[in-house]
């Protein structure tokens, strides 16, 4: 096994670290200080953090979910949004169809007869079709409980993201808590695509949020795109940051697919003597586009990026930039994130966050060994011609 290299910034000048940080945003005055934020490894420390929350919530949960399964932990979550709503929260939870396709109907239902407002995103109806509404989905993980505390990342409700010694899939993933003023600013992404479907009486009026008082110093953005504005905002402030780079760029995707502009930066940023650390599944739940992915990492591998394969399958959406930058939320470095999917990102400026997020990801790549461009130039014809032909489709996939 091939260890990553870690790389420790050190001040060789007089620059202080705050202004350093802010070379990675392309405009600061998305940024909002007063911030306290923490990392949450797999359902293992997600799960019941969410739980908890909800459990705690007096006055409102706003939960809006891609993937909201009737297994084990999703009936654990059925019956604590069930609980709140019992006690007079007003509970929304918004559900993507299409990433529920395979739950039941009578289970939202249930949740909707005991007083949660549920919706279904772009519900596919069979006599009025709608070839955009099917491929348009709603690709965040949000929870905000009574506009105090806020989650977002890369988890599901489903036994996937449960660790395997609990009987789940044990899948890694990872999800950012965040308390503070940017609580309000996550909730109103959730409100405006909730109040276009919801009734007047469970609408709310992301406008009248009060932000929460300051919590910590922690400045942090977050980048949302819309249903039909701002689609390249996330992959913009991504690509800005790895423009920036100085000395180390940890990327981690379960469905590394980007578009050229992104893999030139990242073969610039090795290129230039940056440590880039990609982290990929070896097999994802997407054949498909695992072969589309390793179509891209010839040209990487031979400009110097240094690609991790797990055995383990990797969820996790996150992108860390040197000391400071860290992007971690819902969104794939694939084509349908990019375009379709409605997705969600926090962008930190912190130390001690990034430092736990890099740890992370430099346990899984540990964990692994490294691909190697020796290892990747001897694969199979069969294998080469794969690639190329889901790497040609990989605006459909």
């Amino acid at each position: 096994m091939t260890s990553t290299t870690s790389v420790v910034l050190t001040e060789t000048s007089l620059e202080p670290a705050a202004t350093r940080a802010l070379r990675y945003v392309a405009d600061v005055r998305d940024l909002v200080g007063g911030n306290r934020v923490a990392l949450l490894r797999n359902g293992e420390e997600t799960f019941p953090a969410w739980l908890a929350a909800i459990d705690a919530a007096r006055e409102r949960v706003s939960l809006e979910m891609y993937i909201f399964q009737n297994d084990s932990i999703g009936r654990r979550f059925a019956e604590a949004l069930m609980a709140a709503a019992a006690r007079g929260v007003t509970v929304r939870l918004l559900y993507d169809f299409v990433g529920c396709i395979d739950t039941p109907s009578s289970f939202f239902q249930q949740l909707r007869a005991a007083g949660v407002h549920t919706i279904a995103y772009h519900k596919y109806r069979f006599w009025r079709p709608r070839f955009w509404g099917l491929i348009r989905r709603n690709h965040r993980k949000t929870l905000v409980c009574d506009g105090a505390v806020a989650f977002t990342g890369g988890i599901n409700i489903g036994d996937a993201w449960v660790s395997t010694e609990e009987g789940g899939g044990g899948w890694h993933d990872a999800a950012i808590r965040v308390e503070g003023p940017a609580v309000a600013i996550l909730e109103g992404v959730f409100l405006r695509t909730w109040n276009r479907r919801a009734r007047k009486r469970a609408r709310l009026d992301p406008d009248k949020l009060v932000r929460p008082a300051p919590a910590g110093d922690t400045r942090l953005a977050v980048v949302s795109n819309k249903e039909l504005l701002d689609r390249f905002a996330i992959r913009r402030a991504a690509l800005y940051a790895i423009r920036e780079s100085r000395a180390a760029v940890f990327l981690a995707n379960p469905y590394f697919v980007p578009d050229r502009g992104i893999l030139r930066a990242l073969q610039e940023a090795a290129e230039r003597g940056v440590v880039v650390n990609l982290l990929v599944p070896r097999r994802s739940d997407s054949q498909v586009l695992d072969l589309a992915a390793r179509a891209t990492f010839g040209p990487l591998l031979a400009s110097g990026v240094r690609i991790w394969m797990s055995d383990n399958v990797i969820h996790t959406k996150a992108l860390a930039v040197d000391d400071d930058f860290v992007s971690l939320g819902s969104y794939n470095f694939d084509h349908r994130s990019l375009a379709y999917n409605l997705e969600v990102v926090v962008n930190t400026l912190d130390v001690v966050y990034a430092a736990a997020v890099k740890k992370m990801l430099e346990d899984d790549m540990g964990a692994n060994a490294e691909l190697t461009l020796a290892t990747y130039q001897n694969r199979s014809l069969v294998e080469r011609i794969l690639e190329r032909l889901a790497y040609s489709l990989r605006r459909w996939l």
